[in-house]
């Protein structure tokens, strides 16, 4: 196996936001320089046009992950992976809510992917007490009704307010109408796609206006999706399943009306939260690469695979992308350890 494929620490990508708060230093204040005031969004790995972070141990250190899939592709993730990365991983830290906004779903022809679109995941961090993310409508509104309230520019009014607190974790499918509101520090996990469609960004609070794409989010919006349920992590010890990745189902493209319209979409990636005290091991049974987020403790990690074996350390905010060649982990927590595994489908 080339030198150049192990398991990947990043050099996050701090990103200044006018709705920022300030907590993500506080959280992980042994990385603390690494966000600057004004950091609304840390970019922990991802494969976007306006950022690839930058390899920060080991041989390929400085290489972005851009590079390291062109050259070794298919030991990271996997034969059968995607030609692009699939997932991107971010802190968000808000204090004011972010537009409310939209994201397109996955375009496929002939039963392969055209274009990827963006379902995403958060695990909350921190909530204030009133803290709230807007997703879907409420129930009984319709299209109808959120037109309205946006031609009143109180679109809020017609979305479902959803209180949650540290340890929920939430899904959110591509096509469904959501904002984050203020209060707020997470780990999101996404498709790696850069589209937002924005229907309104809050005026009244003085922001510089950016652009809003209001006839494109109304034609990528599902109004008739249902509000999923959040999952509360465990507090104690073991493996908890946030996030059972399912399969997207089409119709056929030559189905009268249908035109390859999903019938439905589940998310294309697995989350589980590893909270340890002990000792643990366990080899993975999907066949792409794995991401470990280090939230709080320390542990060391250890992958084998192709005859291999490599070790490194996780610290709180430390997320390391392991390839998909390696495919048996054992952990070893600094007393303890509340890890974040997650695995694209």
């Amino acid at each position: 196996m080339p030198e150049l494929v192990y398991p990947y620490l990043f050099e996050r990508i701090a990103i200044a936001k006018p709705w920022a708060g300030a907590r993500l230093a506080a959280l992980f204040a042994r990385v603390a320089a690494d966000f600057p005031p004004g950091t609304g969004e840390s970019i922990e790995i991802a494969d976007l046009h306006e950022a690839s972070p930058k390899v920060a141990n080991g041989e390929a250190r400085g290489w972005t992950l851009y590079n390291l899939l062109a050259q070794f592709r298919e030991p990271i993730l996997g034969a059968n992976g995607d030609a692009e990365f699939p997932l991107a991983l971010k802190f968000i830290d808000t204090a004011e809510p972010l537009s409310i906004q939209v994201h397109p779903r996955d375009v496929r022809e002939n039963g392969k992917l055209f274009s990827r679109g963006k379902t995403e995941g958060w695990l909350i961090l921190e909530a204030e007490e009133d803290a709230v993310i807007w997703q879907g409508l409420k129930p009984g509104l319709t299209r109808q009704d959120f037109e309205r309230a946006l031609k009143a520019g109180m679109p809020q009014e017609a979305l479902n307010a959803r209180k949650l607190k540290r340890g929920d974790w939430l899904l959110n499918e591509a096509g469904v109408i959501h904002a984050l509101g203020g209060g707020l520090t997470l780990l999101e996990v996404q498709q790696n796609c850069g589209v937002t469609l924005r229907f309104f960004d809050w005026p009244e609070l003085g922001r510089k206006a950016r652009e809003l794409q209001i006839d494109a989010a109304f034609k990528a919006a599902n109004f008739d999706a249902q509000a999923p349920e959040i999952v509360h992590t465990a507090p104690g010890e073991g493996v908890q399943t946030l996030q059972a990745p399912e399969f997207a189902l089409f119709c056929s493209p030559d189905q009268e009306g249908c035109g390859g319209t999903p019938e439905c979409i589940g998310a294309p990636f697995g989350v589980q939260s590893l909270r340890l005290s002990k000792a643990a091991r366990h080899v993975k049974d999907w066949p792409g690469f794995t991401i470990f987020t280090c939230l709080e403790g320390a542990a060391q990690l250890v992958v084998h695979g192709a005859g291999e074996l490599h070790t490194i350390e996780l610290r709180p905010s430390d997320t390391v992308l392991v390839p998909a060649c390696f495919n048996d982990f054992e952990i070893y927590p600094h007393r303890a350890c509340w890890l974040i595994e997650t695995y694209a489908v």
